[in-house]
């Protein structure tokens, strides 16, 4: 697979889970019932999973070739658990930054997914999820880029389209910057298991904070409600910007080290001088899936603000 497919595969995905949301919606208003929310994160899942498997088969592409999990050194292993305490400032940022504009969609959610078993959240959102999402976009989307020999370009597109993959603007925000810094550990190590653990601790831990803060998290939202939520988001905003780029400016020299390690070193700090060829990355498919991506996420927020 080359650039071309993976922009491809990226529109049939964005129209995969916008007709399956269209579907669900319309089997909603006339059932007046709703999926329980462990069968629609598989199901979402499965959107990204089922055509990413299906075009690397009919390219006659090897998994193992387009998706590199080599095995990396145990001391690589746990300086990714450093590395990902460093981001949560970033993320944070991210997050920060876009609540005030829209809401937190996860906040909203959390009555509905802490009303399940909290392992049932853990193996779909802590390991099934980044499982078939590093899989898809730091394999196989992001090795597709990476052919055209524009590491660069390849680690920032692949990431934009993680983020907006999750089709809704407080999701983008902070998924694209966690795509980067996922993408940059796959270039340290060589191995999308490292993304996969970086991934797979970030999003267990969000689970167990959710469950473990429940009822803190339920008084916080009303006490948000009580108060000029635009102000508040503007401190913490700039509070976090400023730990965000130094705690980001920490993990990058983390990165070296576990190049370093995975004696990687040489083309890891060789990518800002990497040489760039002739290939221009965006095609026309990738800029309708983002137009059409950007459509929904607005229109959305929109549909919601007024329903709200």
């Amino acid at each position: 697979m080359d650039y071309r497919k993976a922009n491809r595969l990226f529109l049939y995905m964005i129209l995969f889970t916008i007709a399956f949301t269209g579907l669900y919606a319309v089997w909603m208003i006339r059932t007046m019932a709703s999926m329980p929310i462990l069968l629609n994160n598989v199901i979402s899942e499965l959107l990204c999973l089922v055509p990413a498997l299906a075009m690397v088969l009919f390219y006659g592409e090897r998994i193992s070739v387009i998706v590199p999990l080599k095995k990396i050194r145990i001391p690589s292993a746990l300086m990714i658990f450093l590395y990902v305490l460093l981001l949560y400032p970033l993320v944070i940022f991210f997050n920060s930054l876009s609540m005030i504009f829209v809401e937190n969609t996860v906040v909203e959610m959390m009555d509905e997914i802490t009303a399940l078993p909290w392992w049932q959240m853990f193996l779909s959102i802590g390991i099934v999820g980044p499982f078939i999402e590093e899989f898809v976009f730091r394999g196989v989307i992001l090795s597709s880029f990476q052919r055209s020999g524009r590491i660069i370009g390849s680690i920032i597109i692949s990431s934009l389209m993680f983020g907006m993959m999750h089709l809704n603007i407080n999701q983008f925000a902070y998924g694209a910057a966690m795509g980067v810094m996922f993408a940059l550990l796959v270039e340290a190590t060589g191995s999308v298991l490292s993304s996969f653990i970086a991934h797979a601790i970030f999003n267990s831990v969000e689970v167990i904070m959710l469950y473990a803060e429940k009822d803190v998290l339920g008084q916080a939202q009303d006490y948000m409600d009580s108060i000029d939520i635009q102000n508040v988001m503007l401190v913490t905003t700039a509070i976090y910007f400023v730990l965000a780029i130094i705690s980001t400016a920490i993990a990058i020299c983390v990165l070296v080290k576990i190049a370093y390690m995975e004696k990687r070193h040489e083309f890891f700090l060789g990518i800002p001088k990497s040489k760039k060829q002739g290939y221009k990355l965006v095609t026309v498919a990738l800029v309708v899936a983002v137009v059409i991506a950007l459509i929904y996420m607005v229109g959305m927020e929109i549909i919601m603000k007024i329903a709200g």
